[in-house]
């Protein structure tokens, strides 16, 4: 018994090893890395990101952080591509765009970025972006807002519109807030050949306004921006109300919405701003390539849901439009949502599999990808082993029977040997003393044999039963038996 239980445990112990070996060898999950450009928005992404880094950590998921990526630089890798410019001589002043494969995985985008590649504003090009950029990633959610701040000199205009013919600093060609600027001054008629677009950033004392070389600068920035404070606070220069349109805005481009900068809200005596002043917003989105392993993207679901953007900013004052629980969300009118993260954000917890297991492997040194390999298909196996054990448990009820069997086979194939000895026996009625001989030799051969084999002590009826029916044959021998050595005369 203990042999047989011991072959079967080595049987099934092989089986697993050799699953195992196959599973490690092939490696059938991601190793635990992320790759995330964190930079942008004076640095309020990468605060984020830092916190993920920390809590993905936990779960053997190593991220990468890349700070100084930002703007076009995130989008760019994200879309595993290179943008070339042309020569200065070059008939053709288009780019040069070719596909170039990118190790960055997910990274913080400004609103409007996808939005501002389709349309009948954008190029055939950007809505070739556009199709590319929004088949290639999906939303782990919005982050918070980042309003578009318009400051201009002269006198108080209600639409941008009016600023056609002007010297405009759309901010740098890298960043993010260039395209925003670029979709909602097109939108009002106003573009690179009517107007002079500054590819820079207007800095934080507005120099370029106040000496005139500049009549207007957008800036796209979270509002606890200190430059943005340091804007409002300089003297000739004047924040865009949008009030008279900003229904319209929201309503043409969806990436938008409506906020309200209340007077004196910024601060009192003086009032900062001195009355009402009604700003569009853009929000700002974390997205990830559909490559990325669903057990990683649902990690960084969590650590989204998990670290909302604090209401105070460094100082401890609450910060402008900030409104608890409204982000994040996956209310994402640009790119669709990660299907790993919408469960995430309905429950507020991992899937039951992947908070289990994550921190245990982790805490004991298993690679991730034996974690991912579970996340994604432990449940499916486990499906699969349903119908396996349904017919393997009532199979494991024969299992004492087969060991009976392979018992009770030793013995039988004697039994075999002892009955075509007495069939051959029973044929001769007249055997010759050289075939009673052979006959005397053969059964104690099958004796010896017998004597020899070893069996449970719950079968030793049917072992000594075995050699009771020998000598029953050899009672049938010894009264027709003769000396060997007469035999042989």
């Amino acid at each position: 018994m203990r042999n047989f239980i011991l072959a079967t445990l080595a049987v099934f112990a092989g089986i697993i090893l050799a699953g195992w070996l196959a599973i490690v060898i092939l490696k059938p999950g991601p190793e635990g890395r992320l790759v995330l450009a964190s930079g942008g928005a004076e640095g309020s992404y990468n605060e984020l990101a830092l916190l993920y880094q920390k809590q993905l950590a936990k779960y053997g998921v190593e991220v990468e952080l890349r700070p100084t990526t930002a703007g076009s630089a995130t989008l760019r890798g994200l879309l595993d591509i290179e943008v070339r410019p042309p020569a200065t001589d070059a008939k053709d002043q288009r780019p040069t765009i070719i596909d170039k494969q990118s190790d960055i995985e997910a990274g913080f985008l400004k609103g409007a970025v996808a939005g501002s590649l389709q349309g009948r504003l954008a190029t055939e090009t950007e809505r070739n972006w556009h199709d590319r950029l929004t088949n290639a990633v999906v939303s782990v959610g919005r982050m918070f807002y980042e309003p578009v701040y318009v400051f201009y000199r002269g006198e108080q205009v209600k639409s941008l519109s009016e600023f056609k013919g002007k010297k405009i600093m759309i901010g740098s060609a890298e960043g993010g807030a260039s395209r925003v600027a670029k979709t909602l001054l097109r939108g009002n008629g106003v573009d690179e050949k009517n107007s002079k677009f500054i590819n820079e950033d207007v800095s934080d004392d507005a120099s370029a306004l106040t000496k005139g070389d500049a009549d207007v600068a957008f800036v796209v920035l979270p509002p606890d921006s200190s430059k943005i404070f340091k804007l409002m606070r300089t003297p000739g220069i004047l924040l865009m109300n949008f009030a008279a349109e900003a229904d319209a805005y929201v309503s043409r481009f969806p990436f938008l919405s409506k906020l309200v900068m209340h007077q004196g809200s910024v601060e009192f005596a003086p009032d900062i701003p001195s009355a009402d002043i009604t700003l569009l917003a853009t929000t700002s989105t974390l997205v990830v390539k559909k490559s990325v392993h669903p057990a990683i993207a649902a990690l960084l679901a969590e650590a989204v849901v998990d670290n909302p953007r604090k209401g105070y900013d460094r100082d401890g004052e609450p910060i402008l439009f900030h409104q608890a629980g409204e982000f994040p969300n996956l209310k994402d009118p640009e790119y669709a949502p990660a299907k790993e993260a919408v469960p995430i954000y309905k429950n507020g917890e991992l899937p039951f599999l992947l908070r289990a297991v994550a921190p245990m492997n982790n805490a004991l040194g298993i690679p991730f990808w034996v974690t991912a390999y579970l996340h994604k298909h432990g449940t499916s196996t486990v499906l699969l082993l349903i119908p396996i054990l349904s017919i393997g448990l009532p199979l494991m009820r024969l299992l004492p029977q087969l060991y009976a069997w392979t018992i009770k086979r030793r013995l039988y194939s004697w039994y075999r040997q002892l009955k075509v000895l007495e069939t051959r026996l029973d044929r001769e009625h007249n055997p010759s003393p050289a075939d009673l001989a052979e006959a005397h030799d053969e059964l104690e051969r099958i004796d010896r044999a017998v004597s020899r084999i070893k069996v449970p002590i719950p079968y030793t009826d049917q072992f000594y039963d075995l050699r009771g029916h020998i000598d029953i044959v050899r009672r049938r021998l010894e009264p027709k038996s003769v000396p060997v050595a007469a035999a042989a005369e």
